[in-house]
């Protein structure tokens, strides 16, 4: 990690008193400079490309580089005193955009018009969520960051859902609502805030960096381990609500759209040469749109949208693109608001939603029989009970053993224990197999106190 030569020992930083004692981790209070910032937040190996924007710049400002690029020293290096400096915290495929991501390297909340991190600290211990790894004094607010070792693209609606709840959480210190998605660009540490002269500065909190599975559990709440059942299969789906606490036994909303974008792709890579084919692009790009609202901010949705309809609908103008786009837009931004609709008697979120028998009747004609097997949302009955009757196979092949593990869990607890015979802590355990302090627990036998 790269240092500056300014103290770490300023300990008026913030009030670490304010912390209970089964939330404190130790803070080291270490401050960052650009090179550090940068390493900290796009650690080797890359997995993608970074990009830089310079707000002020006539020509637009983007520049593009690879983590490990040998010329990347020099450049952030340069970056240093100069204004309004930004950078993509996560990694992608040549351009900052939702289809081309790569890898997910941080969860954040952009706070405006508040640098108090006693605040945030303490509504994020009322709420029993972590502290952050690290903060970023922006000039005007702050930026707090939870590091996670990279993830692919397909980890996009758990990462989703962590940020949602992050920022809920910080709403009441200025949390910006808009600032949720996975393209966002933040200042860089080492850079000048044009707006009032002020650097934008870095200190380490806790370091640490999680797994996206670690730190899920610790925002969402502890996964339950499944247990098979012998009541009968309607006893089971009545039992579901009031017998598990924590995460929805369901996928999200935003796994279920993030499969749909997902077999939109993969329809539109079938039509490579020539785009979807006339008579269905402008419903193909009306659902692709829909998808990418679920995880686009508003505000940037109709560049998605015109990108995408450049690349695979090229018979649709942008003018028909964005009369697409103006009542997902709308719903968009009624979600941001934080309104609902009334749906099935029940208050939901404004944006679009469709049965899987819709998608599939709308897309059936341009779906060859070939990529059927394929996609996973956008299929008929018959394709979806075959994919339920797989995946219930394959969970009884891992099936529960009644000894408070599932078989594929049986050689890890064996660790588990072997290292807890050695003297090792819980936590050491927990830090060194990369699982749950919960999990070790349970594991050992032992209580958690």
């Amino acid at each position: 990690m790269a240092l500056d030569n300014k103290t770490t020992e300023n300990k008026d930083f913030f009030n670490t008193g304010c912390i209970s004692e089964a939330q404190q981790q130790p803070f080291t209070l270490q401050r960052l400079n650009t090179q550090g910032h940068f390493d900290q937040v796009h650690p080797r190996p890359a997995h993608g490309v970074v990009v830089f924007w310079e707000k002020r710049k006539p020509s637009g400002g983007w520049q593009v580089h690879r983590a490990d690029s040998p010329l990347i020293s020099q450049f952030l290096a340069a970056q240093k005193g100069q204004e309004d400096r930004y950078f993509t915290v996560n990694q992608f495929h040549h351009w900052r955009r939702v289809s081309l991501l790569s890898s997910l390297r941080t969860c954040y909340v952009d706070i405006d018009g508040c640098v108090d991190i006693d605040k945030a600290l303490q509504l994020l211990i009322a709420a029993r969520l972590p502290a952050p790894s690290q903060v970023v004094y922006s000039g005007r607010g702050m930026h707090l960051y939870w590091l996670i070792k990279p993830v692919p693209a397909k980890a996009l609606p758990v990462w989703q859902l962590v940020q949602n709840k992050l920022i809920a959480t910080l709403a009441s210190i200025g949390a910006d609502p808009v600032a949720r998605d996975c393209t966002r660009v933040l200042r860089l540490c080492g850079t000048i805030n044009s707006k009032n002269g002020a650097e934008v500065t870095a200190k380490v909190l806790t370091g640490k960096r999680w797994t996206l599975h670690q730190l899920s559990d610790a925002v969402l709440g502890e996964r339950p381990e499944w247990k098979p059942s012998n009541k009968p299969r309607s006893a089971r789906i009545r039992s579901l609500g009031a017998a598990r606490e924590g995460r929805k036994y369901k996928g999200s909303i935003y796994h279920r759209w993030y499969l749909v974008y997902q077999d939109l792709m993969k329809i539109a890579d079938w039509y490579f040469l020539g785009g979807i084919p006339e008579g269905h692009r402008d419903t193909w790009l009306f659902l692709a749109s829909v998808s990418l609202s679920w995880f686009v901010p508003y505000d940037r949705i109709e560049e998605e949208i015109i990108k995408t309809a450049q690349m695979w609908t090229p018979g649709l103008t942008v003018k028909e693109a964005r009369r697409t786009m103006r009542p997902i837009i709308r719903r968009a931004q009624a979600a941001m608001r934080g309104e609902k609709v009334v749906w099935n008697g029940i208050e939901v979120d404004p944006r679009y939603r469709f049965r899987r028998s819709t998608l599939y009747n709308w897309m059936q004609a341009i779906i060859p029989a070939e990529l059927l097997p394929q996609l996973r949302a956008i299929i008929p009955d018959e394709l979806r009970a075959q994919h339920k009757k797989e995946a219930d196979a394959g969970r009884w092949d891992d099936h529960y053993t009644k000894t408070g593990v599932r078989v594929s869990n049986e050689d890890k607890r064996t660790t588990a224990r072997q290292m807890r015979a050695k003297g090792m802590t819980y936590q050491e355990i927990a830090t060194e197999m990369d699982m749950p302090l919960s999990t070790i627990a349970r594991w050992c036998n032992k209580m958690l106190i």
